[in-house]
């Protein structure tokens, strides 16, 4: 790689870079505009298919958000493969763009979406130009965007998509947003959304209590159960987050349904995890209720830090050094689809997008000048593997 010609090329495209971002946050692409996430898609279909890639196509499922596919063959059978991954959906419904479109503020630019994760997509897209348009052609290269990240693929194929794209990749970045520091996700807790539903007896709660079995009764004891299956020193955790049940105050509830979050560092954790949740939910306190498990799959694996991660990840440091930033690792709370590549086998490098902060808020933003370094930094990661 001509890093310097790359690195010009990249500077004089950045006025076209923050347009496309631009057009990106300006369209809503929540789960509740299907149109809007396929709109997205087929701009970056365009734009791979504009700067060379060899096969690019839409994947399409009916009624579910669109993924978009893109392949760049290397110049030489025995080069490194490389993915370039994330999303195209964010967690804010249709009409936000319209309430608070995409703006610039000194060093920052705000919208929905525009740091998770619209100006990583753009980044990616834009150091892939600079990279063809200066006759790189060194790596075989893999872009895969999926359409319903936010909301773990409910209704398409993309978790399959992921593990078969990713498989014997030698590199996978993962442009999900960066942090304020520039720091890179190497780990990630895995996450599962069960439901526990507790079904018991109605009654009067005034004439005839006894009769009842009271399901909140129920489901108040096991609330309290779960969350003593935390265990801070494995980085495990319960939370109960909802709470619905009954119908009237004046009747012994028949009903109750808790919506419970767990996180785990490991897949054998998050497997216990899920074991000692299925126990309490075997367990009763009152007499005459029954309870079922609803959801028990995870929603993301974890991203376990593989000798695989370590090594990318020194690689991404040791590129950070040539722009004179330093560049810290870090494991998070929060699940992605580099938990996936990871479970592929495919070393993984994830939140490689702009700096930035306080994404799914409306007060979300990306540093103007993080997102210059950050294609910077992706083009010297990518040419290095």
């Amino acid at each position: 790689m001509n890093q310097e010609k790359v690195f010009q090329y990249l500077e004089s495209k950045q006025p076209e870079m923050i347009s496309f971002l631009e057009n990106l946050v300006n369209i809503d692409s929540g789960k509740d505009n299907l149109e809007g996430i396929h709109q997205v898609a087929s701009l970056i279909k365009e734009k791979l298919a504009q700067i060379g890639f060899d096969e690019v196509k839409l994947i399409e499922t009916p009624n579910a958000p669109t993924h978009v596919f893109g392949h760049k063959k290397a110049n030489t059978l025995d080069a490194k493969k490389v993915m370039i991954s994330g999303h195209m959906d964010t967690v804010f419904p249709k009409g936000t763009a319209a309430a608070r479109p995409f703006k610039m503020d000194g060093n920052k630019a705000f919208g929905p979406g525009v740091l998770d994760m619209k100006s990583g997509i753009t980044i990616g897209l834009f150091t892939m130009e600079a990279l063809l348009m200066n006759q790189w052609q060194d790596k075989d290269v893999t872009v895969f965007f999926c359409g319903d990240e936010e909301t773990a693929h409910p209704n398409t194929n993309a978790a399959e998509l992921f593990l078969e794209y990713a498989k014997g990749k030698d590199a996978v970045f993962n442009m999900e947003s960066g942090r304020p520091d520039g720091g890179v996700i190497i780990g990630r807790k895995g996450t599962a959304s069960p439901k526990m539903v507790i079904k018991g007896i109605g009654a009067h709660a005034g004439n005839e209590p006894e009769k009842g079995a009271s399901a909140i009764l129920e489901a108040a004891q096991k609330i309290i159960d779960i969350h003593n299956l935390t265990d801070l020193t494995k980085g495990t955790t319960f939370n109960v987050g909802t709470i619905k049940g009954g119908v009237v105050f004046n009747a012994v509830p028949d009903n109750a349904t808790l919506e419970i979050d767990i996180r785990a560092l490991t897949l054998d954790e998050m497997n216990k995890a899920l074991e000692n949740l299925q126990k309490v939910a075997e367990k009763t306190y009152v007499p005459k209720t029954e309870t079922t498990m609803v959801k028990m799959a995870p929603s993301f694996p974890p991203m376990e830090t593989t000798e695989g991660v370590k090594n990318l990840f020194a690689l991404v440091q040791e590129q950070g050094k040539k722009l004179g930033v330093d560049i810290q690792g870090f494991v998070s709370g929060g699940g992605s689809d580099a938990s996936l590549t990871v479970q592929a086998g495919a070393p993984t490098a994830c939140a490689m997008g702009s700096r930035g902060g306080l994404n799914h808020s409306v007060d979300e933003y990306i540093l103007i000048d993080g997102f210059m370094e950050r294609a910077k930094l992706l083009a010297l990661c990518i040419d290095a593997v």
